[in-house]
């Protein structure tokens, strides 16, 4: 085997070691914001409203993070749960859910709506205060950040729910997938001939 070849499987190997075990941190900080949502919801008295429906994603739909909450709210519903508000968080008051009435966890819901501003003024509006809002975002500088279908943002949020995000551009994605392509065909395609 030719160094690059050996470079270039190397490299890929090395990616999905770090994009698996950040799929791993991300299904742990989901579970633990989660658990911590729902312990101050029930202290405070309020719904736990859950954005983002809990099956959706690719990783979810294989082992829950989170649960439904009291409410789940989701552009697409949330067939699972048996609350379930469709709407878009982007687009105003969601029904039926009062200003500072609720303890609010939103799960790697950010990265996708076309609106961030007006996300974080609803989130802000249902929970009243950044001490009962929740969120977890996709690790920024994984690839699952820039190329999941759909991904528009990616960002943190620290330890005062102050969430930092910046728009993922075509460019970066195109840069991404023109070097994972280099690297898989370094990787993998056929050298003189042979098989």
């Amino acid at each position: 085997m030719s160094l690059p070849r050996l470079a270039a499987r190397l490299v890929l190997g090395y990616v999905g070691v770090v994009e698996g075990t950040a799929a791993l941190i991300r299904f742990r900080e989901r579970a633990a914001a989660f658990k911590t949502a729902a312990e101050r919801a029930a202290a405070l008295g309020r719904r736990l409203i859950v954005i983002g429906d809990p099956d959706a994603g690719m990783h979810t739909r294989l082992m829950r993070a989170y649960g439904c909450g009291d409410v789940c709210v989701d552009m697409n519903g949330c067939p699972k749960c048996p609350v379930t508000v469709v709407a878009d968080i982007t687009q105003g008051p969601i029904p039926d859910i009062a200003d500072d009435s609720a303890v609010v966890f939103v799960s790697c819901v950010l990265e996708y709506v076309k609106d961030l501003d007006g996300a974080l003024r609803e989130i802000a509006r249902m929970a009243g205060s950044p001490d009962n809002v929740f969120i977890v975002t996709v690790q920024p500088w994984t690839l699952t950040a820039r190329l999941y279908p759909g991904a528009r943002w990616r960002g943190t949020v620290d330890a005062a729910q102050s969430v930092t995000m910046q728009p993922v551009g075509l460019d970066e994605k195109l840069a991404v997938t023109g070097a994972l392509g280099l690297a898989l065909a370094a990787a993998f395609w056929p050298q003189g001939g042979r098989r």
